[in-house]
């Protein structure tokens, strides 16, 4: 299980990763010495990136459409984390879809499509 959305297991990516980051407000560089004057106002925020090839136009469909929930009530295998499943409500950042092959016929169910899309973790949850 890499991800699943509302408590539904998902189609699993081709390609999955995972970064933390700290969000901060106002940092900015001392002009004396170049230091960093960081506000950190949330530490360790998960942030997923996902990415399939080759999907049919209805899971490409089905994919972009989990992506309009706000939020979106995940749970993600994080290695980065220990190996823990975290569940937390995300909300997706970034989105795309590309057409990678296609017939010259129209609507035909032959063509692939390319979808990828982040998510950026809203809040923090209890044991993270």
């Amino acid at each position: 299980m890499v991800w699943k959305s509302d408590g539904k297991l998902m189609k699993s990516p081709g390609s999955f990763s995972l970064a933390i980051e700290d969000i901060d407000v106002d940092s900015y560089r001392s002009t004396a010495n170049a230091s960093l004057i960081d506000k950190v106002i949330a530490k360790g925020l998960v942030k997923a990136s996902f990415t399939w090839n080759y999907l049919t136009e209805a899971e490409a469909e089905e994919l972009m459409s989990e992506t309009w929930k706000n939020p979106m009530n995940l749970e993600l295998k994080c290695p980065i984390l220990g190996g823990k499943v975290l569940s937390a409500p995300f909300r997706c950042s970034k989105r795309q879809v590309d057409m990678i092959s296609t017939e010259s016929a129209e609507n035909t169910d032959k063509t692939k499509w390319k979808v990828s899309f982040s998510v950026t973790q809203k809040k923090k949850v209890n044991g993270q």
